[in-house]
This record gives structure tokens, C-alpha cells and sequence, in this order.
């Protein structure tokens, strides 16, 4: 059975936050449970939007970024066939779709709501950053105990002293910030973490809130 790939969109890897746990995860299943793809266009999104909200950041953050992204893709698109029309509305998002389908993509990570809104029309399945990351802690709830200690040290090292599941509501993960508690609740009672995600129902992300306009640092 092929291991699933899954494309992701730059409203997620714009997030360091959001993108500190993909890759985590993904190394901790060691590949078996998905493999990581994107493209040079949404890349070269990402270093866009990080670039404009730094204008007088420094030439190496948007450098970093884009070689630390890189080197943790399974796979990184560089093509796709010219005329692809993406069903839905926003035809800026053709790109996303056409590369999604160049690499086999059996899951689309974005926080794009047109995605969404023509899933029924898609050869992927659409999910949320916070979607994906509760279905991963619903199969491997270990791959998050694991994650969550690798976090610990680094968080509690911050000057802002924000916690996980505050940086991952912060990166609209309100379910998986849930779900992220709940873990170290019952890992310092010494109780099991499984059956946490399946328990936790999805929380509704309030539209009005805004993404942070500044990157929390580089990977």
C-alpha cells in the first residue's frame, strides 16, 4: 500500500509553529504514515509573506526558511502540465491544486477555504493544519507524546513563555491545541494518551482572529 503524500499549502508552512509540528510528526513516524510534498510556488509564497512583514529583517531570515523547508520535504514540485483549471473560485489558487496532482497527492493540507468549498470535486482529500494534526494524533498518539517533548525545552526557553497549545492557538489549531493539553495532562499524571484526539471535538476557528503578522523565527 503507498504511503500517503501530503502536499501543503503556504498558510501552513508560512507558520513556524505549524510547520515546527509537520515535520516533527512526520519524522517521528519516520515516513510510514505520510511523506511531506509542496511546490516552488508556494515557497516562493511563503518568502513573500515573510519578507513583507519583515521589510527591514535581515537577507538570511527568508534564506533560512527556504532551506530548512526544502531539506524537510520528502519531495519538492517543480513542474506541472500547462491549463489546469482548478474548480473552484479563486483561480490564484491553481497552482496549489495542479502541483497537488502532479505529485499524487492523497491529502491536501491548507487553511484556504476554497478548497474546502469544492472538496467533493478534488482527486485529494482537504484538510486543515488543525484537521491533519488531530488525525495523526488519532492513529499515533506516541508520534505527539514525542513531538510534544521535543517542544518543551524550546518552549519554556522563550522570552514570550507562550505554551504549546497557546502557540497552536494562536496558529488556528484551536482542536489540535486542545488535544495537545489534554496529552500533557495525562503524560505528567503517567496515564495513557491514547484515545485523547478521538475525544476532543473540533473547535470553530473565529474568522475575525487574526494570523500573527510576524513569523515566530525560523526552523
Amino acid at each position: 500500500m503507498r504511503v500517503p503524500i501530503v502536499f501543503v499549502d503556504a498558510n501552513v508552512l508560512y507558520s513556524k509553529t505549524l510547520r515546527d509540528w509537520l515535520f516533527l510528526l512526520r519524522k517521528e513516524t519516520c515516513g510510514d504514515m505520510f511523506t511531506v510534498a509542496s511546490s516552488n510556488d508556494v515557497i516562493a509564497e511563503v518568502l513573500y509573506r515573510i519578507r513583507r512583514n519583515n521589510i527591514g529583517g535581515p537577507g538570511h531570515l527568508t534564506s533560512n526558511v527556504k532551506e530548512k523547508i526544502e531539506a524537510s520535504l520528502d519531495e519538492l514540485v517543480r513542474d506541472f502540465p500547462a491549463g489546469m483549471v482548478f474548480p473552484g473560485d479563486d483561480t490564484h489558487d491553481t497552482h496549489v491544486y495542479a502541483a497537488s496532482i502532479a505529485c499524487g497527492a492523497t491529502y491536501l493540507v491548507t487553511d484556504d477555504a476554497g478548497f474546502s468549498d469544492v472538496s467533493d470535486e478534488l482527486p485529494y482529500e482537504v484538510h486543515s493544519a488543525d484537521s491533519f494534526f488531530q488525525l495523526i494524533g488519532e492513529n499515533v498518539p506516541r508520534a505527539v507524546d514525542n513531538v510534544i517533548r521535543a517542544q518543551i525545552s524550546y518552549y519554556r526557553s522563550q522570552s514570550d513563555s507562550k505554551t504549546l497549545s497557546e502557540a497552536l492557538t494562536l496558529a488556528k489549531c484551536p482542536t489540535f491545541a486542545e488535544i495537545v493539553y489534554q496529552h500533557l495532562q495525562a503524560m505528567s499524571g503517567g496515564n495513557t494518551t491514547a484515545g485523547i484526539a478521538e475525544s476532543v471535538k473540533p473547535v470553530v476557528i473565529d474568522d475575525a482572529a487574526e494570523t500573527p503578522a510576524v513569523p515566530e523565527g525560523v526552523l
